[in-house]
């Protein structure tokens, strides 16, 4: 089953405060027809506020909303075609799971035949269609949540707001229905917003993502473009763990640049030429640093000592000590090759060092 006449959205320049507090500002945004998008962000960023003024249930202070075109500002949530899942379910706990599919098509005075055949019908989707009878109570988290979702379904939602969906959920369910969710959405052709504070579910389910930092968007783009090569230090730091050197161009050519840190190390990045001279934080993802036995020197080599040693779903990840400041490396490895007190040399890989400006946390062109 395929929905059609699937909504764009467009967000142009939307503000929203509560109290003396702006929680938007100025927030624009584009998702297109049919695409599965996720906003990423730490707590309070905004993302919630956004999805609830785009379900109509908060008005902005200015901008506007578009649906293919179409400005829906006064549009009132019930006629804006949307399916809103919250992370808490939200299903009526005396209803059957029937009775809380078919509760909205029954409020707006649909025919009750045709809204029982699309209320089936999307149990079936989501696997659900021998539990029409069930209380709530009886249904596991995974259930719950797909009956949520069905419900939206049922309604007529042509637009999917979903709002931390998979928060409440253990973490072996939440990875297994993480997948389902998404290829249901993708069934139905339906355009999605997913809001959550994962890097890690974000980066899996998203064809394009947008990552929030205090009301302000500071990147889109496909997972990959925004790992590889992000906006700002905010971007890249929140998107893996970074160690950052305060450092000084001291030579540069056509493809690469030498900086000397403030701790005396030399790198080399493949990023140039640029300005000598000119002051840097030089970024080191914790995955892109290679661990070697032995205290080595030179360039992109920081000598160091393991002090801690933590195993993290796959990898190791080890916190270095190099003269009284930490350094994070991280290994998907399935043994421990270092342990607590061994002599190593952190390497970095040159065409992995990511620059951006000191102050402003731009990165570097």
């Amino acid at each position: 089953m395929r929905c059609v006449s699937m909504p764009e959205v467009k967000v142009v320049n939307l503000w929203k405060s509560f109290g003396r507090r702006a929680v938007l500002k100025g927030v624009n945004l584009e998702v297109e027809d049919g695409e599965y998008f996720v906003i990423v962000g730490p707590t309070g960023s905004g993302k919630t506020t956004l999805l609830m003024i785009l379900a109509g249930i908060l008005k902005p202070d200015r901008g506007e909303i578009y649906f293919d075109g179409e400005l829906v500002n006064d549009v009132p949530p019930e006629d804006r075609r949307v399916g809103l899942v919250l992370e808490k379910f939200a299903l009526f706990p005396h209803y059957t799971v029937m009775e809380n599919l078919l509760y909205g098509p029954v409020v707006r005075g649909e025919d009750l035949g045709r809204a029982l055949n699309v209320a089936k019908e999307m149990l079936r989707m989501v696997l659900l269609e021998d539990r029409p009878d069930a209380m709530p109570t009886e249904l596991s988290g995974g259930m719950k949540q797909r009956v949520a979702l069905a419900r939206a379904l049922t309604a007529g939602a042509r637009l999917l707001l979903l709002d931390e969906p998979l928060g409440a959920l253990d973490a072996r369910i939440r990875t297994s229905l993480r997948y389902d969710l998404v290829s249901m959405v993708k069934d139905m052709g339906l355009t999605a917003i997913h809001v959550t504070n994962s890097i890690e579910e974000a980066m899996e389910i998203a064809d394009r993502m947008a990552v929030m930092r205090d009301g302000v968007i500071e990147q889109v783009g496909t997972p990959m473009e925004v790992y590889e090569n992000p906006a700002n230090i905010f971007v890249a730091d929140f998107m893996s763990e970074l160690n950052v050197f305060n450092a000084e161009v001291v030579s540069t050519g056509d493809g690469w640049t030498e900086l000397r840190t403030e701790e005396g190390f030399t790198l080399r990045c493949s990023k140039g030429p640029l300005e000598k001279g000119m002051k840097v934080l030089a970024a080191v993802r914790a995955e892109d640093v290679d661990l070697e036995h032995g205290l080595g020197h030179g360039v992109n080599a920081v000598p160091s000592r393991v002090v801690d040693v933590e195993f993290i779903l796959g990898f190791y990840r080890y916190v270095l000590d190099v003269d009284g400041r930490t350094l994070v490396a991280e290994e998907f490895s399935d043994r421990r090759v270092f342990k607590q007190g061994d002599e190593v040399t952190a390497k970095f890989r040159q065409d992995k060092i990511l620059l951006f400006k000191q102050g402003r946390g731009v990165r570097v062109e």
